[in-house]
């Protein structure tokens, strides 16, 4: 037949446009990021293009934090401030920019503000020395991962007054057009192991993806569940991340009828290895808490045993026991989760689940930025979310996301309140034993239904290959 099918005639159409040679690599997004301001580099999209595009005083490297414009540091002790001086190498960006950008941090209202209370002031000594105050008792090893992370990222001043942005990492923008795409070309010394030029294509559904990538369109994707099983999808071009995300259903605690026993209930009525196993095609690990097995492995925490197994008699007892019952049984609960076919056929099996111990749930699919808006003012009973790892530490899977003063689109999203919890994560010299202790008391406590970690898979090209670098950015 010469009719070509109307989804694939459409998809010709939608994808007409510059020719692929204009750049080395093109990579798929599944969404515009909600921001390019590093204040703001909170959604998945946002971090991903921050590896990118931005660079902070310091960056992580290994098991150290080092900084490739800093020539020499001194530190000065002070009844109440630990008082730090940097003098800057002459290839490091103007020094009012770097001052303007951790500034930033002290003077302006943001999502991780709360991260960044230890530092006090920012003060330029000359023109090539910076003097940074912390609170008293911040540890060296903690300032040096803040002022790592995208949200410490250094700017252009003078740009950003312009409304325009300037950043000084290994590429810089070039072009964003939301909803379709954004390109960025290399800003560093020439290398073989990064493309000079990518442009991140913005396309929701992982089938458009794929069928641009069948005609060599696209050089990498993430995999949706239903993609793993595709012919392309073979070891040589599947890259796979584990223990950098953990998904989670959050409960509201600003609910009096979501109690303990309540939220046992919901914890011992998921079905967990059966849904990895059958519905996630075992592409996915089972977590202690929010803490991924994979990444606990790591470590040597020593963590109790707690069985959160699938168990649907004690689920039950447990509701039995919740101080709404029976009334809950009647009460419609609002499980609310991104609108794509990945999320809602996972909230489809947890629903199931929770109508089987006989709850009533309401499914709410949503678009992603009223979903998250409307979760950070409280609305909402359950939501489906997914926390990916900022970097590469055991706290990062439970501050923000359990610290009792960042509620909402700070990270708490269950609004989950624990003083001890809240008194361990603000310590300035924080242990492995605090992070047992945080570890314990929240799976204990159950502000979520811990679900498992994703294993993040990736469709690639033989040209993104080519660039041996470019799959630790993913």
């Amino acid at each position: 037949m010469r009719t070509l099918s109307l989804v694939f005639f459409l998809l010709s159409l939608t994808f007409c446009g510059r020719d692929r040679e204009e750049f080395a690599i093109q990579i798929a997004l599944p969404s515009d990021p909600t921001h390019l301001d590093p204040l703001f580099s909170t959604d998945l999209t946002s971090q991903k293009l921050a590896r990118f595009l931005h660079q902070g005083l310091f960056v992580s490297e290994k098991d150290d934090f080092v900084s490739p414009w800093v020539t020499k540091t001194s530190h000065t002790h002070s009844p109440s401030e630990e008082i730090w001086r940097f003098v800057l190498q002459k290839t490091s960006p103007p020094i009012q920019d770097i001052h303007f950008s951790l500034a930033r941090l002290v003077s302006e209202s943001y999502p991780r503000k709360a991260d960044y209370q230890f530092l006090l002031s920012v003060q330029i000594l000359s023109p090539s020395e910076l003097e940074l105050r912390f609170r008293k008792g911040t540890e060296e090893r903690e300032w040096k991962e803040k002022l790592s992370l995208p949200f410490a990222s250094i700017i252009g001043k003078e740009e950003w007054e312009k409304n325009s942005l300037k950043t000084y990492g290994k590429y810089k923008l070039v072009q964003w057009k939301k909803n379709e795409f954004i390109d960025l070309v290399y800003q560093k010394e020439e290398t073989k192991t990064l493309p000079k030029s990518i442009r991140f294509r913005i396309l929701p559904q992982s089938t458009t993806s794929l069928f641009l990538y069948r005609k060599a369109e696209l050089d990498a994707f993430k995999l949706s569940d239903f993609l793993l099983s595709i012919p392309e999808a073979t070891s040589e071009f599947t890259l796979t991340k584990k223990g950098r995300s953990v998904q989670y259903v959050t409960i509201n605690q600003t609910n009096p009828c979501f109690d303990l026993p309540f939220r046992n209930a919901l914890n011992f009525s998921i079905p967990r290895e059966q849904i990895i196993q059958k519905l996630l095609e075992s592409h996915a690990d089972l977590t202690y808490g929010p803490i991924p097995l994979p990444y606990l492995e790591r470590l040597n925490l020593n963590l109790k045993p707690m069985n959160l197994s699938y168990d649907k008699n004690k689920a039950i007892s447990e509701l039995k026991q919740s101080k709404c019952y029976p009334k809950i049984l009647t009460q419609e609960i609002n499980f609310r989760m991104r609108g794509d076919d990945e999320n809602q056929t996972k909230g489809r099996a947890i629903k199931q689940a929770l109508e089987e111990i006989g709850l009533k749930i309401k499914l709410q699919p949503m678009e992603k930025a009223p979903l998250y808006k409307e979760n950070g003012e409280g609305k909402g009973d359950l939501t489906l979310l997914t926390w990916y790892s900022d970097y590469d530490s055991v706290w990062n899977f439970v501050d923000p996301l359990f610290h009792p003063s960042k509620t909402g689109n700070g990270g708490n999203r269950s609004f989950y309140q624990n003083e001890t919890v809240g008194s361990l994560l603000n310590k300035p010299n924080r242990s492995l034993a605090d992070a047992k202790t945080v570890i314990e008391t929240v799976t204990e406590e159950k502000p979520w239904i811990f679900l498992w970690s994703i294993q993040e898979n990736y469709l690639v090209s033989k040209e993104f290959l080519r660039y041996t670098e470019l799959a630790d950015y993913l």
